[in-house]
């Protein structure tokens, strides 16, 4: 097939666990033989509008570029100037299936009279996302719209689900939120979970040294620093985890606007935790394998969690919150690793019986990652949902 796949952004100039993600499906398509080209935002104004990437090309259509004073509109310039690009790109490349990673470019493609070729790869309702951010405080000077904002959020999502023609949820939570938070779409949900790299996240000796990481046991977390991501919450349950061993070492990875607060609270109660910032694509894969146990503390909608199947790649296993997805996806291997609740003493309760489990955690993680979420595994079902589409295609238009 020839497919088209949109996203906001792909490594490296766009960051995060979905955008790594969505390069694993392209590469497994492209594997299987499939004619794949991949469109994104251009973030950067020196970046190509077009380079060949092995297996794929790469295009990026003109986008405010970040940085820029109007960066932060980009939904309302996807909305009105990418639908006349994409009925210009299909004119030319005749894509059998489009394969929709973001809800606005997946309204574009409805827009742009594409919608019975599209399947939507639905993550998070984006509406509540921007609702949560702005409650938590990520958008200070702009908290008065965050309403405004999630409204026309919420139009868009739906006229991209009910006017795409398949539409895969990430986990059932996901499948679940997107009912509740769109009662009236019509659309068929199924589920299909994301694929992990089994070649780069994979067990073995993590170089402590280098890294610089220290401490028996070494627990880990590798977050955006705000508030629905529960690490407040983490360093009050690591109180309790020191108390038990007194030579444990918290380490949190990522950025965001909690950082400051989270580093003076950590101070404040005098707790071994490292706060390395930023963590480098090439070096998460060794930070897994250096620590003894990964820690997801989420207070509200974790719509997949994608460091879950990477620390279970990396034989690394995790504890989690009993929120959003995480008891279908940290809690497969072993439901004993989920917390009772957000609360610090539960979360501290279920660090020490993940501690009591890592051994026989660690020995099955990687075999499990392996059995439910390859590319092999997962590109398969999505490649059944785009055939279908292109099948339904081909048919239409035959009559």
């Amino acid at each position: 097939m020839r497919l088209l796949v949109i996203t906001d952004g792909v490594p490296p100039e766009h960051r995060g666990g979905v955008a790594s993600s969505v390069l694993v499906e392209v590469d497994e398509l492209a594997r299987r033989g499939h004619d794949v080209t991949v469109l994104v935002r251009r973030h950067d104004r020196d970046a190509p509008l077009a380079e060949q990437r092995p297996g794929y090309r790469l295009l990026r259509h003109p986008a405010p570029a970040r940085g820029s004073r109007a960066y932060y509109a980009h939904p309302a310039a996807t909305l009105l100037r990418v639908p006349g690009w994409l009925r210009s790109l299909d004119a030319r490349e005749r894509f059998d299936a489009l394969y929709v990673h973001s809800t606005f470019h997946a309204a574009a493609a409805v827009r742009a009279g594409l919608g019975s070729r599209t399947v939507l790869r639905f993550h998070a309702p984006s509406s509540l996302e921007v609702q949560l951010d702005a409650a938590g405080g990520k958008y200070p000077l702009a908290r008065a719209a965050g309403g405004v904002v999630a409204d026309l959020t919420r139009r868009a999502e739906l006229a991209a689900v009910d006017g795409t023609a398949r539409t895969l949820a990430t986990s059932w939570y996901v499948r679940r939120l997107l009912q509740r938070v769109h009662p009236t779409a019509r659309a068929r949900v199924d589920v299909v979970p994301l694929a992990v790299d089994l070649d780069r996240f994979a067990p073995g000796p993590g170089d402590r040294a280098r890294l610089g990481v220290t401490g028996d046991p070494v627990l880990l977390t590798v977050r955006r620093l705000v508030r629905r991501m529960g690490l407040e919450n983490l360093l009050d349950a690591f109180g309790a985890v020191v108390a038990e061993h007194p030579r444990a070492r918290l380490v949190v990875g990522g950025t965001g606007y909690l950082g400051p607060q989270l580093r003076a609270r950590a101070e404040r109660l005098g707790l071994p935790v490292d706060f390395p910032g930023f963590v480098a694509e090439e070096d998460l894969p060794e930070l897994y394998r250096a620590a003894d146990l990964f820690v997801l503390p989420t207070l509200e909608m974790e719509g997949f969690g994608i460091v879950t199947v990477e620390a279970f790649a990396s034989g690394l296993p995790v504890v989690a919150t009993p929120v959003g997805a995480n008891p279908e996806v940290a809690g497969s291997l072993d439901p004993r690793t989920v917390a009772a609740s957000t609360a610090p003493a539960d979360l501290a309760a279920a660090i020490s019986r993940g501690l009591a489990l890592r051994g026989g955690l660690a020995a099955r993680a990687r075999a499990h990652a392996e059995a439910n979420y390859s590319p092999a595994a997962v590109v398969a079902r999505v490649e059944q949902a785009l055939a279908e589409v292109s099948s339904a295609g081909r048919a239409r238009r035959a009559r």
